[in-house]
């Protein structure tokens, strides 16, 4: 739609405000891609924050611009003793969001967005005001259920959950990530404009290729008659990584064996490092292109999930890799506290659910079983996961914008 097409002269610009630098943000990239593709708008942009080593302003392949602001936070040298006394390091963030909203703001105002689109609850208050001042329609799009992330907690979590209720109304539309956050919602909210845009992948990262290193069996030694088990993902406690490497540790390598596939935190990565080098049932594979997922993960047969205590957040996640296990044809094995996932998973017949006290015992039983059986109906339930389908969604929420903003345009007819 061009800007004398949407009524009001305007060119359709979608700026989103994003608090990270913009190098790990799949799920904004795939929906700038999607919304410039389809002719959603003409121009998207997005600002976030600029770190050492990255360029203040770039164009993606597909059109994105990426603007990087520069905050005091970041300009500071990592070394900086100021960083290291807390008091001062907390007066640094808090001035260096300020900073960060008021060059956020001057962005809107020089770009004169038609929609601002905000993946931060943090973000919400600024994100408003950048679309009061531009006229813009405020569109609300988070990643998780923010308030209750893991880790969240006491003032932080409380002021996380102010924001929200207090600007969340404001959205023209709100996007979360999967139906039991959208009806969280609704009901706390009491909403109806809330959509779901799920995290799966697109269409052209699901095709299986040929691997020149060879599959998981080749690359490591793994007897025919043991069950590959594959964790993938980012490691740490908090994602059930240490438990499992405690259970295959005590498992014999003729029986079971576990992949690690993703990245940690040098202390996390260490420990599997360590694990690897003293048990010839593990194994570390580095994280991969995101083309070549499926083609790595295919080569194990039980993708799994665990979690000991989750937040709220994590019992009604529904993340990528789940979507990458089934499209690989894996069954999938997850604690019963992943609430979603198990409803998934006994729906359509395509895993098992157990409680976390008792996750050893069914990796030791799914050990002795066939899964061929499950693989059809895995790849059967991630036929219609692709990026492509359901980000059909977003030409309904800024088209519904449109709409709103089209009616009320000068001349338009109100009758």
């Amino acid at each position: 739609m061009t800007a004398n097409e949407n009524g009001t002269g305007r060119e359709r610009l979608n700026l989103h405000i994003f608090l990270a630098d913009l190098l790990h943000v799949n799920r904004l990239f795939k929906e700038a891609a999607f919304t410039r593709r389809r002719g959603v708008f003409e121009r998207v942009v997005v600002v976030g924050l600029w770190s050492r080593g990255l360029e203040l302003r770039e164009v993606t392949g597909y059109g994105l611009e990426i603007r990087r602001v520069k905050v005091l936070i970041r300009r500071l040298a990592t070394a900086s003793p100021l960083r290291r006394i807390l008091p001062v390091r907390k007066l640094i963030a808090a001035f260096s969001m300020l900073e960060f909203a008021a060059k956020a703001i001057r962005q809107a105002l020089e770009l004169r967005p038609t929609h601002v689109s905000c993946h931060n609850v943090v973000l919400l208050p600024v994100c408003w005001i950048a679309a009061r001042v531009t006229g813009a329609h405020l569109v609300y799009l988070p990643h998780e259920l923010e308030p209750q992330r893991a880790h969240l907690h006491g003032l932080a979590q409380k002021a996380q959950v102010l924001i929200e209720r207090a600007f969340v109304r404001s959205a023209t539309e709100v996007v979360v990530v999967c139906e039991p956050i959208a009806r969280w919602y609704r009901q706390t909210y009491g909403l109806t404009n809330v959509h779901v845009v799920r995290n799966v992948p697109e269409r052209d990262a699901v095709v299986i290729k040929p691997v020149p290193e060879g599959d998981f069996r080749q690359r490591f030694a793994i007897p025919a008659g043991a069950t590959v088990f594959i964790y993938q993902g980012i490691f740490g406690k908090a994602r059930g990584t240490d438990r499992l490497l405690e259970i295959f540790a005590g498992l014999s390598p003729e029986r079971a064996h576990i992949v690690f596939m993703g990245f940690g935190e040098p202390a996390d990565q260490e420990v599997i490092d360590r694990y690897v080098a003293g048990h010839s049932n593990i194994h570390y594979q580095p994280a991969v292109p995101r083309e070549l997922i499926t083609s790595h993960t295919s080569g194990a047969d039980i993708g799994i999930f665990i979690a000991k205590d989750p937040p709220l957040n994590d019992r009604w996640a529904l993340p990528n890799k789940f979507f990458e296990f089934t499209h690989s044809g894996l069954p999938v094995l997850v604690s019963d506290n992943l609430e979603y996932l198990s409803e998934i998973v006994a729906e359509h017949d395509i895993g098992w659910s157990a409680p976390y006290g008792e996750i050893q015992r069914k990796i030791e039983a799914l050990a002795e079983i066939d899964v061929e059986p499950y693989r059809p109906r895995a790849r059967a339930y991630a036929s219609s996961a692709v990026w492509e389908e359901d980000a059909r969604v977003f030409e309904t929420v800024y088209g519904h914008a449109g709409a709103i903003e089209r009616s009320a345009a000068p001349g338009a007819d109100q009758t």
